[in-house]
């Protein structure tokens, strides 16, 4: 099984305002814009919804739940273009994992989603959670190599 699902390291793009990949060399990856190689206007935290929006393009989702989880929730459709965590109205896996009861209630009038033995929660929410540990563990990692540094 895969596991290894890494922090991003994203700029802003000076000339498109977008969040793009930086490369070791400190310049922006290529994205389709002038500020294709350019410097970033600043470094963004790896926030949990910038992490799950990284592990979206991966194809490893039928073994890496934390994949196939991430393209449940930024490319949902094909006929629909990829959402940005720009678009979505969360950051924190708590905030998916509210969001994610809130459209059950609108959907059904009820939040629980196992509604056959009556639990509020399913897989889904599993999923979040081991996403969020994951998140969790990455953010810890970080914070320690940098101080090593």
């Amino acid at each position: 099984m895969t596991t290894h699902n890494p922090l991003p390291d994203l700029g802003l793009c000076p000339a498109c305002e977008g969040e793009i990949r930086i490369r070791k060399s400190g310049a922006l990856y290529a994205h389709g814009c002038c500020g294709d190689g350019r410097q970033p206007v600043a470094r963004l935290e790896p926030t949990f919804a910038r992490w799950l929006h990284a592990q979206a393009p991966r194809r490893d989702y039928y073994e890496n739940r934390i994949t196939a989880l991430a393209q449940r929730v930024f490319r949902c459709c094909p006929r629909i273009p990829n959402r940005t965590p720009a678009e979505v109205r969360w950051s924190t896996a708590e905030e998916l994992h509210d969001h994610e009861h809130r459209v059950q209630l609108q959907w059904t009038g009820s939040d629980v989603r196992q509604p056959y033995d009556g639990q509020r929660c399913d897989w889904l929410c599993g999923d979040i959670q081991h996403a969020a540990e994951m998140y969790a563990r990455l953010l810890v990692i970080q914070h320690l190599d940098a101080r090593e540094t």
